[in-house]
């Protein structure tokens, strides 16, 4: 069985080969760039702990590239800064693909498409000097480093994981730049995941309809909820469809039989046989990743999901509430998509 990372980086891969071949074909320079570059130099591919790609181009190349997005076939989307989605610099992203790197909500919020993606950045020259840097990154949480125009050309060619990939003519003073010791870049070997959550199968746009469109077309709907803790009380009170309500499910057997706020509590072994064509299921719970994957074990796939705020949980199970959550979390019109 393949493992989602090595899922994760074919697909990115197929994004890298596509992307060399349209500059190639329209003569356009590039470079593996950050981490991808220095997997090139060491690894001849990605680095163990790396999950994602980095290419860089010069300003000019690339807003020739994104003038075109007419040069990538229907499997792919160029997103440029003009896109929705509030880019710094540029994407190729895969159709049908998901990988959210913020927040779910945040991801939500912030719209775009959300597909698996390479990070292409331009390199700005800089006026009156033989260099270039890359002001957009200093803003990502990248360093601002400056790089000497003869740095990068005469490129030549590697191979990345048997991909042909531009490297630029003096990596190691590149690297440098970047990591200052670039044979070990601090923190490098603990890097976490860019993607918190991804899927290499489906689409950004059905787990959007999941997570925003729970009242669409609810009228003439039965409703049968999932979760009987607090989330259940806040849609109950939210959105006034407690007479759509049969009733709602819950892991907890001692659950079972008795009434949550009113609504009666099932075993979920019994959801499936109640279900029909007018039928609606709604994970009420802060464990709707887990319940979400409960349920498409039974065979159910249509269902949609209600957060009240989204949470993240530290290694010991604890709920990690920041103070701009708090902040949050107190403001009485909160916007549409939160819910």
């Amino acid at each position: 069985m393949i493992d989602n990372v090595t899922k994760l980086r074919k697909v990115e891969l197929e994004l890298l080969e596509a992307f060399a071949n349209v500059c190639e074909a329209h003569d356009l320079k590039w470079y593996v760039f950050f981490g991808t570059l220095l997997g090139t130099m060491r690894f001849d591919g990605f680095l163990p702990w790396d999950d994602d790609i980095d290419v860089a181009m010069p300003e000019r190349d690339f807003t020739e590239l994104c003038a075109h997005k007419e040069w990538f076939d229907e499997r792919f989307f160029l997103q440029t800064q003009t896109d929705e989605g509030f880019l710094r610099f540029a994407k190729l992203r895969r159709n049908g693909t998901c990988a959210f790197d913020r927040p779910l909500l945040e991801s939500l919020k912030q719209g775009g498409h959300h597909g698996i993606p390479i990070d292409i950045i331009p390199l700005v020259a800089q006026p009156g000097a033989e260099s270039f840097h890359m002001p957009m990154m200093s803003s990502a949480n990248k360093k601002d480093a400056v790089f000497h125009r003869s740095w990068f050309e005469p490129a030549s060619e590697a191979l990345f994981e048997d991909i042909r990939i531009r490297m630029p003519a003096a990596p190691r003073k590149i690297l440098r730049a970047v990591y200052e010791d670039w044979d070990w870049p601090s923190g490098a070997q603990t890097c976490e995941p860019s993607y918190w959550f991804f899927d290499t199968e489906r689409s950004y746009e059905d787990y959007v309809q999941r997570y925003t469109g729970m009242l669409e077309g609810i009228e003439g709907k039965k409703v049968f909820l999932f979760g009987a803790a607090d989330s259940l009380r806040i849609w109950l009170e939210r959105y006034g469809k407690r007479g759509k309500v049969v009733c709602t499910f819950d892991n907890d057997p001692g659950k079972w039989g008795t009434k949550a706020f009113g609504v009666d509590v099932r075993d979920p072994k019994s959801l499936p046989e109640l279900m029909d064509a007018d039928s609606r299921v709604i994970i009420v719970s802060l464990w709707h990743q887990e319940i979400g994957r409960q349920l498409e074990r039974m065979g159910i796939r249509d269902y949609f999901v209600f957060l009240d705020y989204y949470y993240t949980f530290d290694q010991d199970g604890n709920r990690i509430i920041r103070p701009e959550d708090e902040e949050e979390m107190k403001k009485p019109n909160r916007p549409k998509w939160l819910g």
